[in-house]
């Protein structure tokens, strides 16, 4: 073989390398980028599951509220008492926290203002008086601020 032809030979083999290595590199950040694509896809299918259960338990612990204390040993409202607590303990499984609000500082990335009361002990301005409904947060991700009360 002549000089040319090896040097035209490896020429070609480094064309093909350099271009193997460039589809190689471009199928780890396929993989990376699709991984990415599918991990957001799941988070955003379970905020909307989760957004679609907190109006039911909403609904669940307004109606426990509502249970007159000398009948909570009733069996029919400890059984209710139950299925509540079972919705608790399922969404804390699944890392989904409830946010406290009741008589802490009024921050409003966590909760939101939907009303002022007037201050019954003393408490100082802006801090939350009442929890209209539960704030949830996961993963340091806010799924449904707390609405609140505050004192004004």
């Amino acid at each position: 073989m002549e000089e040319q032809d090896i040097e035209k030979l490896e020429q070609e083999r480094e064309e093909y390398l350099n271009g193997w290595k460039r589809a190689k590199a471009d199928l780890i950040n396929y993989k990376k980028e699709e991984g990415e694509r599918m991990k957001s896809m799941v988070e955003y299918s379970e905020r909307r599951l989760l957004m679609k259960i907190f109006p039911v338990l909403d609904s669940l612990e307004r109606a426990a509220k509502l249970i007159p204390k000398d009948e909570q040993e009733n069996q029919i409202y400890k059984g209710f008492l139950q299925i509540v607590s079972q919705w608790k303990e399922f969404l804390k499984k699944e890392g989904v926290n409830e946010i406290e609000a009741v008589g802490k500082q009024f921050d409003p990335e966590l909760h939101e203002a939907v009303g002022e009361a007037d201050s019954s002990n003393g408490e100082e301005s802006g801090m939350v008086a009442e929890e209209l409904e539960k704030g949830y947060i996961k993963n340091n991700t806010l799924l449904r601020p707390a609405r609140v009360k505050i004192i004004k």
